[in-house]
């Protein structure tokens, strides 16, 4: 039995542009994402609750725009995204021969999301970086994955829409793959024999 690892976001889990926030709240098109992610480090490797970074995005915004409009801006972009049905439609046909899980970069909020999103129930497994202490696409963080699952690198397959992700799972020993898109995915999960025959 293979295990398909799957990254979340880009791959199983959308999200809209983030400009409809920006607008709504009077913030400059393309910075809200870049200071999030600027200061979200601690929260992805468990060393701080999602709230804290959220919290301090909140602050280092407030800055600029004042603390209203700064909470209202980080809560409208705290937003829970969107399941891609084609993805999770891959994911039931592999489910059925295969063991399938998430390997995400991601704070101690993503179990909740999972649940609000209905994919706890569509998954075998959840690793999270903030679980881990380390995060993609740091080999030990594949290593600390695979641990977690039981699994070795020579029965698992990663998927992730990000290349440096890919190649760090690579670097580990593990069939990585870059899956931009759904259509990729397809193509790399048919090609290693998991959509059955």
């Amino acid at each position: 039995m293979t295990l398909l690892l799957l990254d979340l976001d880009g791959v199983l889990r959308s999200f809209g542009p983030d400009w409809p926030v920006e607008d709504a709240w009077g913030l400059p098109r393309g910075s809200l994402g870049p200071l999030a992610f600027s200061l979200v480090g601690p929260a992805l490797v468990g060393e701080q609750p999602d709230a804290g970074w959220r919290a301090s995005v909140r602050d280092r915004l407030a800055e600029d725009v004042g603390p209203v409009v700064a909470q209202g801006a980080v809560d409208a972009w705290s937003r829970l995204g969107e399941v891609v049905p084609e993805a999770l439609d891959l994911v039931r046909v592999v489910r059925r021969r295969h063991r399938v899980a998430v390997f995400s970069n991601a704070t101690d909020r993503l179990p909740a999301d999972l649940r609000a999103l209905g994919l706890d129930r569509e998954l075998d497994d959840v690793v999270t970086s903030a679980e881990l202490g380390a995060a993609k696409p740091d080999p030990a963080a594949f290593h600390g994955a695979l641990a977690r699952l039981g699994a070795t690198a020579a029965e698992t397959v990663f998927c992730d829409d990000s290349a440096a992700n890919a190649a760090g799972a690579v670097a580990a020993g593990i069939d990585g793959v870059h899956t931009p898109d759904t259509r990729s995915l397809r193509a790399a999960l048919a090609g290693r024999g998991l959509l059955g025959g």
